[in-house]
């Protein structure tokens, strides 16, 4: 009844708050110490408190998966003695090994002090030795860093760092082919600013000494070197000059540079000669080479110049415009934006609408439409078929000249500019005489000494730049970008048609030298195999390998999880399935395109689901009844994150909050979005990225920005104050999450992000009085180490979860002190923490392989009180008896996740070894239904009851082949009570035995236990 109450109030405050609010107070200069809190506050904190050593080992973590849409692919290296083995290189998520060609994976690679790589090698004289370069080298905003490079001896079992540790992104590595303790390593350096230790490095012991053989200046590191095949003398490198801002913009802030160049040397790095003859001679940007091996003096490279997509502005194929900005949707192609006075505009569109179809042919995704339109030239006319709500109607769109518009890619003197600062293919002929100066595909015949540019062709330069040459037929030319391209004339065209059934998005690409048919590509959703020469590939999704941006959980006990990954749109699917084995790819379903992001769950409705892509593109929509829904402001002026932050009112899951460069709210489900704040940013290039609402109190908001500004309002919206300078940071740093306490008003936690920033340290601050006074959370956390995410437990107002770059944290007395808990989970990013009302769990979101779930009952329950107890017996959750389902249809290359254990999971814990320890289970009437044997070690230990009486005596017979141990007849639903005794004293705990919800009164299935063995062997 409170609740209805709460929600009354407010919707009366949310109808006269609307509109911009009064600017209270600016920060002043920001001081270098933070404000000390009251002698009350201070009191008021907890005991400090840590789990006993040892306690932790039992908290282990269960991989749901999802494997469907893959990660970020960067390197491949094979074994060519043997190219059945091979090891893939993820950005974010490890190292994949195959010793099978890809029938099977093994997760290498996951224990390091991170599991980003930039660049894996393998020794051509001896596949034991296998060599990463940790940091991803794509100057993307979501990219992570490492510790310099790794070394394995046995074929990536383990692993020794070999220095370069503040190189923090490696571009490439090259292994002598005879000598591999001589191998040469491009260190990239810092992405958010200057660092020394970039240029090529060289060593000829094995990694044990490094020399600095090539270096520009503390700006420019290395991007791709290829070394010559029959002489490992002569190496070809490209040096690159970039630096991203503290923005989550498309292209790194620079991009082109006076340092990024292609330089050769042939006396193993001795001396060094700048390449110019036929190169561009204004200021470069990425640059990718490959050398033809059947003829080493045929070299490729393709360069970025800062001239790209310049040329006479005419009217060529390639360059009609339809004005429209859109992604991948459940049914067609999702519209985002429609250009005002475009062609689309013209012809009715508008944002929100689901292309499905143009003249007759079906229409699926975002990629289809831009081949469609650049296959057409300008004054074409299409039938266009759009859907709006339920309604399907046909269009007629006459495309205009890209050229005509400055403001729009391809405009203005860069006519052939493409989308995301890309270069047409295939116009070289067209750009003039300057043509050379633009960038493209260059082809030299004499080792890389001259150049010829062959094509314009260059997709997205800043994020790919990869050429390769068939190694026995420098015709076979391929361009790797956000669509493949291929050519069957050494480069002078090309198709983008190689990624046929594949995802978009190449960073790797590995061909045979023996068989040019047979190739192996890595992607931003995984990686493919052809052998057909790119007509047809097959998909490797078996290994949970996304990169989740969040995670959200519905409040149903079977519940589900809905999340956004990079570049593969948003999906739901279960936390766990009424089956033997886990959850598998075909148990999730997409519900939105794009990159993914954010994803919500009503409350009231968890059919009802909300989820985001890129720069505020914000949509619901409902999973029983399939009705979708896009909201957005009309107004372009607004500015929005690449990962914009929204979220559904605690007090009244109608009401959305949603942030941009000033606080949006809907009183509707996202429909009707009006500002309810003044300009939150401290910068004209500032967004939201972090928003809160304080779960006790409906009119206490909470909102950060990518500029570093914090701001909150006590009254819905009314007044806003920046309470910025009282945190005590060093500067403006990125604010990562903002948590709002659900058990005190004032209180509330916040995160930031100082990698973008030029630093890797952690800050997490607390207040207590709304913002006044803060402090600081990070002081017991490692030196090194981005924080991400921080949420507070729904049960323990003193239990915190702490998501960082390279590991999980969790704090027993409110952030004074904190413990690791990742045990089995690699060492990877932590980009949210989702935890669920009722089943004890906490899921996490992480940034390169997957989901993860973590039984946390007991430590929700861990007090100074447990911690010193002989023994305790730790409250368990509610035991539900699931119905099981059918098996189904399946292959032996499949991916497939970790289910909880069948029955109730009881945790109990010791400080003192036992002279005798066990565990019964009661009924209501006093009876004795089962015991269980318990551990007598000291620390903490978890059985699991299988919610079965006690199993009948084995007699004398055989026992079945396979047949596991008998069991005992299901006990009746119900309230145990359950008992363990240590030394005799008693400690017991009341559970619940539930039915099923969706089938209450079902059977047990498989009480026979001969079918129930039967069963188990055909599913595994």
């Amino acid at each position: 009844m409170r609740r209805n109450c709460l929600s009354f109030r407010y919707h009366l405050v949310g109808l006269t708050v609307l509109g911009l609010a009064t600017l209270l107070s600016l920060p002043g200069p920001l001081s270098g110490q933070s404000q000390s809190a009251a002698t009350e506050q201070e009191k008021g904190l907890p005991v400090k408190l840590s789990l006993p050593e040892g306690w932790g080992k039992v908290l282990t973590w269960r991989s749901i998966g999802p494997a469907t849409m893959g990660g970020r692919i960067v390197a491949l290296a094979v074994a060519e003695t043997d190219p059945s083995t091979w090891w893939v290189a993820t950005a974010s998520g490890g190292l994949l090994k195959t010793t099978n060609n890809g029938i099977t994976f093994e997760h290498q690679f996951d224990r390091e002090k991170t599991v980003s790589l930039g660049d894996v090698a393998v020794a051509p004289s001896d596949p034991k030795l296998v060599w990463v370069g940790t940091g991803e080298n794509n100057p993307r905003n979501s990219v992570s860093y490492g510790d310099g490079v790794y070394k394995s001896t046995d074929g990536g079992k383990t692993w020794k760092n070999r220095g370069l540790k503040k190189s923090f992104q490696i571009g490439r590595i090259a292994i002598h082919p005879t000598d591999p303790d001589v191998v040469y390593v491009g260190a990239l350096g810092r992405l958010y600013g200057p660092s020394e230790e970039r240029g090529l490095y060289k060593t000829a012991d094995g990694g044990k000494t490094w020399n600095k053989v090539l270096s520009i200046d503390d700006k420019t590191g290395i991007i791709d070197l290829r070394m010559h095949p029959r002489d490992p003398e002569t190496l070809i490198v490209a040096t690159y000059e970039r630096q991203r801002d503290g923005y989550d913009f498309n292209d790194p802030a620079k991009k082109w540079g006076a340092g990024s160049s292609l330089r050769k040397t042939t006396d193993g790095g001795k001396t060094w000669t700048k390449l110019t003859k036929g190169l561009p001679a204004c200021k470069l940007g990425r640059i990718g080479i490959d050398y033809y091996r059947k003829d080493p003096r045929i070299v490729y490279a393709v360069v970025e110049s800062e001239k790209i997509g310049t040329g006479p502005p005419e009217v060529v194929r390639g360059t009609a415009y339809m004005g429209v900005g859109g992604q991948d949707g459940v049914r067609g192609v999702e519209l985002l934006e429609v250009t005002q006075g475009g062609p689309a505009d013209k012809a009715g569109l508008k944002p929100g609408d689901v292309l499905v179809g143009i003249d007759d042919q079906p229409l699926r995704t975002y990629r289809g439409l831009l081949e469609i339109i650049r296959g057409h030239k300008p004054g074409d006319k299409l039938k266009v078929s759009r859907r709006r709500g339920q309604e399907v109607k046909v269009v007629n769109l006459t495309l205009s000249n890209r050229a005509a518009r400055p403001d729009a890619p391809g405009g203005g003197d860069r006519p052939f500019l493409t989308a995301l600062g890309g270069q047409v293919e295939n116009v070289q002929d067209r750009q003039g005489a300057n043509g050379p100066e633009y960038g493209g595909v260059y082809r030299s015949d004499d080792g890389g000494d001259t150049w010829q540019r062959v094509n314009s062709v260059n997709p997205r330069p800043m994020y790919f730049s990869q050429v390769r040459i068939d190694p026995s037929d420098d015709k076979n030319v391929y361009v790797l970008g956000i669509a493949l391209y291929r050519s069957r004339d050494g480069g002078k065209t090309f198709r983008p048609d190689g990624a046929r059934g594949m995802h978009g998005d190449q960073h790797a690409l590995w061909i045979d030298p023996h068989d040019g048919r047979h190739m192996i590509a890595g992607t931003d959703g995984g990686h493919y195999v052809t052998y057909d020469r790119m007509d047809n590939w097959d998909r490797l999704n078996t290994t949970a390998i996304g990169q989740f941006y969040h995670v959200a959980v519905d409040p149903r006990r079977h519940y589900r999880v809905f999340g956004g990954l990079q570049d593969n749109g948003s999906w739901g699917g279960p936390s766990f399935t009424r089956s033997f084995t886990g959850p598998i790819n075909e148990d999730w379903v997409a519900i939105g395109g794009g990159d993914g992001f954010t994803c919500r769950v009503d409350s009231t409705d968890p059919d009802l689901v909300y989820f985001t892509s890129q720069w505020g593109g914000i949509g619901r929509i409902n999973l029983r009844t399939h009705e979708t829904a896009r909201m957005k402001p009309a107004d372009r002026s607004y500015r929005f994150n690449w990962n914009t932050p929204y979220l559904l009112s605690h007090h009244n899951s109608r009401i959305v909050y949603y942030a941009g460069n000033y606080v949006f709210r809907s009183l509707d489900r996202g429909n009707n979005l009006r500002v309810i704040s003044p300009e939150i940013t401290a910068t004209a290039k500032g967004s939201a990225t972090a928003l809160a609402e304080s779960p006790r109190n409906p009119n206490v908001l909470w909102a950060g920005t990518d500029d570093g500004y914090l701001w909150v309002t006590r009254d819905g919206g009314k007044e806003w104050t920046n309470v910025t300078k009282n945190v005590g940071l060093p500067g403006l740093r990125w604010v990562n999450s903002i948590e709002a306490s659900r058990f005190e008003e004032g209180r509330a936690y916040v995160v930031f992000d100082a990698h973008r920033s030029n630093e890797e340290k952690p800050y997490v601050y607390a207040t207590e009085d709304h913002g006044q006074t803060w402090r600081p959370l990070h002081g017991t956390l490692p030196s090194w180490g981005t924080t991400r995410v921080l949420r507070e437990d729904v049960d323990n107002h003193d239990l915190l979860y702490l998501g960082t770059e390279f590991a999980i944290w969790c704090s027993l007395d409110r952030g004074q002190t904190w413990q690791k808990l990742n045990n089995n989970l690699p060492t990877v990013a932590i980009h949210e923490i989702a935890i669920h009302p009722t089943a004890g769990e906490i899921v996490a979101a992480t940034h390169g392989r997957s989901l993860w779930i973590l039984d946390v009952t007991a430590l929700q329950q861990v007090t100074s009180h447990a911690v010193s107890a002989k023994a305790r017996l730790y409250r368990p959750v509610s035991a539900v008896r699931w119905a099981m389902e059918p098996s189904r249809g399946r292959t032996n290359r499949r991916f497939v996740g970790d289910n909880p254990p069948q029955g109730a999971v009881l945790f109990y814990s010791l400080t003192e070894k036992a002279q005798a320890a066990g565990i019964k289970v009661v009924d209501i009437d006093g009876k004795t239904v089962r015991e269980i044997k318990a551990e007598a070690e000291p620390g903490l230990h978890k059985l699991v009851w299988d919610l079965t009486g006690e199993p009948p005596r084995v007699g004398g017979g055989r026992p079945r082949p396979g047949a596991g141990p008998p069991r005992g007849r299901p006990v009746a639903v119900g309230t145990y009570r359950v008992v363990l005794a240590v030394d005799g004293v008693e400690h017991s705990q009341t559970l619940k035995v539930e039915p099923d919800p969706i089938a209450p009164t079902a059977p047990y299935i498989l009480e026979d236990e001969e079918e129930r063995e039967g069963v188990k062997q055909i599913v595994d």
